[in-house]
């Protein structure tokens, strides 16, 4: 009888083989191939070289060692009398049919992991850097250390977005996590599609696949959507011990046992129409007491809503909630401040519905046009995800040790009316013609503290976008152009006009008094911009120019790609010599 090669499918002779075993040769033909693969037979003389080549690969021949030498006396055996030149322990292949039992361990270290908490000196931080994914990598080649991705370091480990080497071997293991997955669950990993699956789980045919995986949807919508998902898996003191802020309790409510609820348009999934826009969906749900929502909230829990609800309000107060929305401006062109304020306070809170969204689509799927022929299935999928969040993704809403400062700060100042807006008001004030590179006195500070006037890091992330179009230019570290005007009676007081991110049409000036020392009061012509609880996005741009950027030599920031030009030769910058005829240009064209 021929004997075939398990890799490459060649017929080889009795002297040109060897055992095809070991959980590393698996590994390698596995790889390689998409076939079924044998629990034994034999390999050739040629694909075994490949093999031990990869095998002795420095970035991982410690993980095959540690993989090969794990203990375990059931399935452990020692090569037969042809393979003793290579002294290896290898592992008998677990067979298909007893995949529940036979499977493999590994044992990995896990660093720490936290976005508040350095990874290498493990000491709480305020500027961070992310862990690069090469030196994630790296690090779990060399020494089995696992580190998750997100992970944070502090930037002083970190050069050229590289981590420092003796920076790298100080990183030690915070607990060891042991997870036990057998060869048929990578596969399942893998995300391929159900012709593959066929092929790979042997089965007759693709539509066996699809009956498999509906199956196992319906199970999970069965036994473990219901605990992890609805109202009904979690009780009204879990949610105010566990999953409220104590911010938004502190801004929002006095109440003891008051539940705050962020509502955001539901994912039915409904139509996506005029007739199913955020108030009509939450009438809905009320009216037909989906999923016992109204079993499950009490009198007076708080209901925090966008504009978008404004229509269903009325059913919310009915039922006895109270409703918590941002005001309208009815006509005027600015909000007063109070009502800038407490439409910040809602802000504040609201940031979890994005966070919530955030998460679904880290599921790849939700993440992308599905195709109408899942359509059916959305539902389904849509809560199996939800409930593996909720089952085992940390709560989105945590307290922080700061957190009882801020609220203080943002109720102290919620009925503080803008001063620097009274002065606009009541005095006419010339001004003149100015820029920031002449512009004297102007304080220093850091990110941290423009972080305590911006309250908040949204306002913060956009004021590059305005400030590069503020100054026409990608390149802020170059002394970038920024106008300005000076008030011709008091030197401190600037003023800036930033053009509106909404209409082409509208532009905003904001006004800025400083000391020497700090930003002592700022306003601005938008809509929110005269709140004392934060700024505006504009605000925040002008502050931190000048209270920052502009003082600052980041070059480890990526250029802009215009500045990548001077980098470059341009031939047409210089004129030729000699003057050439089509005859000549025959010359360089290709026969």
């Amino acid at each position: 009888m021929a004997i075939e090669c398990v890799c490459c499918n060649t017929r080889i002779d009795s002297k040109n083989y060897r055992p095809f075993r070991g959980i590393a040769m698996r590994l390698f033909v596995s790889a390689r191939t998409n076939m079924y693969l044998p629990d034994s037979g034999s390999i050739c003389n040629a694909c075994r070289m490949s093999y031990l080549k990869w095998r002795n690969n420095t970035e991982f021949i410690s993980v095959l060692n540690r993989l090969e030498e794990e203990p375990n006396e059931s399935i452990m055996d020692i090569d037969d009398k042809n393979d003793d030149d290579n002294n290896e322990s290898v592992i008998a292949a677990p067979s298909n049919d007893a995949v529940g039992t036979n499977v493999v361990t590994l044992p990995l270290n896990i660093s720490v992991s936290s976005h508040h908490r350095c990874v290498v000196c493990r000491e709480d931080m305020n500027s961070t850097c992310t862990v690069p994914d090469e030196d994630r990598d790296l690090l779990f080649m060399q020494s089995n250390i696992f580190i998750p991705k997100g992970s944070r370091c502090c930037p002083d480990h970190v050069v050229d977005g590289r981590l420092i080497n003796d920076d790298l071997n100080k990183i030690r293991p915070r607990e060891i996590m042991q997870i036990s997955f057998s060869s048929t669950d990578i596969l399942t990993w893998l995300g391929i599609s159900n012709k593959v699956l066929t092929t790979i789980f042997q089965f007759s045919n693709p539509k066996a696949v699809s009956r498999t995986l509906a199956a196992v949807r319906q199970a999970m919508l069965t036994h473990f959507v219901p605990y992890y998902l609805g109202f009904n898996h979690i009780s009204r003191q879990e949610v105010i011990d566990n999953h409220s802020s104590p911010l938004a309790t502190q801004l929002l409510t006095d109440k003891p046992n008051t539940v705050v609820l962020v509502i955001d348009a539901a994912y039915g999934p409904y139509l996506s129409d005029n007739s199913n826009n955020d108030a009509a969906i939450q009438k809905d749900i009320l009216i037909k007491n989906k999923d016992g929502i109204l079993n499950w909230i009490a009198e007076h829990d708080l209901a925090v809503v966008d504009r978008g609800f404004r229509d269903s309000t009325g059913m919310m107060r009915a039922l006895d909630l109270d409703v918590c929305m941002p005001d309208f401006l009815n006509g005027r062109h600015r909000f007063d401040a109070l009502e800038a304020n407490r439409s910040c306070f809602i802000s504040k809170i609201r940031w979890v519905v994005e966070s919530a969204n955030g998460r679904v689509k880290h599921f790849k799927w939700l993440n992308q046009t599905i195709q109408n022929t899942t359509i059916p299935q959305i539902r389904d999928y849509l809560q199996i995800a939800c409930a593996l969040i909720n089952a085992y993704r940390a709560p989105a809403i945590s307290s922080f040790s700061n957190d009882d400062q801020i609220a203080t700060k943002m109720l102290a100042h919620l009925h503080e009316p803008n001063l620097l807006r009274t002065r606009l008001n009541n005095e006419v004030l010339r001004w003149s013609k100015n820029d920031a590179s002449n512009l004297v006195g102007f304080p220093i500070l850091t990110i941290d503290q423009i972080r305590l006037i911006t309250v908040g890091i949204f306002q913060l992330k956009q004021a590059r976008a305005y400030s590069e179009e503020h100054c026409s230019t990608t390149d802020l570290n170059n002394q970038a152009d920024f106008p300005l005007q000076t008030c011709n009676t008091d030197g401190q007081l600037i003023r800036i006009r930033f053009q509106s991110r909404h209409s082409n049409a509208k532009s905003y000036y904001t006004y800025i008094q400083f000391s020497t020392e700090e930003v002592l009061n700022s306003c601005c012509d938008c809509p929110i911009g005269d709140r004392q609880v934060g700024v505006c996005a504009h605000r925040a741009a002008a502050i931190w120019f000048l209270a920052y950027q502009r003082h600052q030599n980041d070059i480890s920031r990526n250029q802009p790609s215009g500045s990548y030009l001077r980098l470059l030769d341009d031939s047409e910058l210089i004129d030729d010599f000699v003057e050439s005829s089509d005859e000549d240009d025959l010359l360089y064209s290709l026969s």
